[in-house]
């Protein structure tokens, strides 16, 4: 198989040039909606660039970006955040993390990295958490100092099970508004879920379930597959935004090591799950015989929701490294209510995998889709130990303001000067030689050539309206 190889030299020219790798696929429109690779950096298409970096590590566990940067958290003898630039994929260097003035480091003591969605970037730690008496670690980072800052005491108080990751909404730091800590037990024999809540302007986490004597809401509750007793390795728990950055939660996802993905309320019960979506059967040759939605396989975790110019979409994740999963993510549009019934897919990217190595079980793949202010949408995909890759969602604007504009534009003779009837951002005279004869930009009208036979190209809404004309003997 052909790889795209680039130097670990140029790599690490820190912001210095455009990291231009991508994965060579063609992804086809659907539905006038178009995908485009912006790069990738992974096993399949940069190998020996991404094994010369840090994040080439099974301590690089999970990703995150606030829409400018992407941030790797690296768990290595001292914990560190290692940037890249998130349109152009450039390493923009590593950022060692202090507590107190010392190295910051532990057993993956930056397992989980994230925003909040007051722009504070926090970091969690791996807890065992076997007994249930300690309490779970996390962290606000400064990005400029890499210094660490426990957000407070959030005791399990007696609620048992390993927790690898979690998920933040509100303000971590309590003073715009409240805030919950969520997370999800990767424990074989109990569906514990932990919810910590902070109000604005307290110091203080409190247990987030009511009617609950500890932090744990799902004992023994529906999952998809039911008869599931625990989620197990590396499960996934993501917090649905509902754009009020109030910090109090309605409905959470989880995706486990045995489950797949399911939405819960906020009461702990399940409310949908992609086994209502239109998933693929196969016959014993492996020939699909029904279905259009992929179903995940086992053991990979991993889901987030976005949208592109008012079209919803989730993203979730295909399958790990295991033959024949190449560290997949599967794009789908979504009705108003973003049920999985509604499923449409879209495409799987990269087409061709980010690698097939195995991270020794981390499970977690890192997604997120950002809404950009042209209407697009940025997908970022993440995946331990065999890389990461951006994805530009935009949507044909048909129906558009933009599009009335330019179909309503008009090119006309008005006295002494040539006339469009919108303002473009450019309007070009030639001669019927080709020779450009007069030319404005960001202007209605344009100084009118001698007599003769003209073709007039103006760009009107980034779209260009070409017209002939014939100029008269000018009064």
């Amino acid at each position: 198989m052909k790889k795209l190889l680039l130097s670990a030299s140029m790599l690490m020219l820190a912001g210095a040039s455009a990291f231009a790798v991508t994965d060579g696929q063609t992804y086809e429109p659907v539905d006038g909606i178009k995908c485009e690779n912006l790069w990738v950096f992974d096993r399949q298409h940069t190998e020996d660039a991404y094994k010369a970096n840090p994040i080439a590590a099974t301590s690089a566990r999970t990703a995150t970006t606030d829409g400018t940067t992407v941030y790797v958290g690296l768990s290595g003898e001292t914990a560190t955040i290692e940037k890249f630039d998130l349109k152009t994929g450039a390493y923009l260097g590593s950022l060692a993390l202090t507590k107190g003035g010392e190295a910051f480091k532990g057993t993956l003591a930056v397992n989980q990295v994230g925003f909040d969605e007051y722009g504070h970037f926090y970091a969690a730690t791996f807890s065992a958490n076997s007994k249930g008496d300690g309490q779970y670690e996390v962290y606000t980072v400064d990005l400029t100092t890499g210094a660490v800052t426990l957000v407070g005491d959030l005791f399990f108080d007696g609620g048992t099970g390993r927790i690898d990751y979690c998920d933040v909404i509100g303000d971590i730091t309590g003073v715009e508004a409240n805030a919950t800590v969520m997370a999800v037990t990767s424990a074989a024999d109990n569906m514990n879920v932990f919810k910590w809540v902070r109000e604005k302007g307290s110091n203080e986490w409190m247990g987030g379930w009511t009617d609950q004597a500890t932090f744990q809401a799902i004992k023994a509750g529906q999952t998809y597959p039911n008869g599931i007793t625990g989620f197990s390795l590396g499960s996934v728990l993501k917090i649905v935004r509902d754009g009020s950055k109030s910090g109090n939660m309605n409905m959470f996802y989880i995706d486990g090591f045995t489950s797949q993905p399911a939405l819960y309320g906020s009461d702990g019960a399940m409310i949908d799950n992609i086994g209502n979506a239109d998933l693929i059967v196969k016959d014993k040759e492996g020939v699909i015989t029904s279905g259009t939605v992929v179903e995940p396989d086992k053991g990979t975790n991993g889901i987030a929701e976005g949208s592109v110019d008012g079209t919803n979409l989730m993203i979730y994740s295909e399958g790990q490294y295991n033959a024949p999963h190449k560290c997949q993510a599967i794009i789908t549009t979504v009705d108003e209510n973003m049920s999985f019934e509604s499923m449409k897919p879209l495409w799987t990217v990269p087409a061709d995998g980010l690698g097939q190595t195995s991270d020794t079980g981390t499970r977690v793949h890192s997604i997120f889709c950002l809404p950009q202010n042209d209407g697009s949408a940025l997908v970022l995909t993440f995946k331990c130990f065999n890389g990461m890759g951006v994805y530009k969602i935009t949507k044909k604007k048909e129906d558009s303001v933009e599009s009335n504009v330019v179909a309503a534009a008009n090119i006309t003779v008005n006295g002494n000067v040539i006339a469009v009837s919108e303002v473009a951002e450019s309007i070009e005279v030639f001669n019927v030689a080709g020779q450009k004869v007069a030319e404005a930009r960001n202007a209605s009208e344009v100084a009118a050539p001698a007599t003769g036979a003209y073709i007039v190209k103006a760009g009107v809404a980034g779209a260009p309206v070409v017209k002939k004309i014939i100029l008269k003997t000018l009064k």
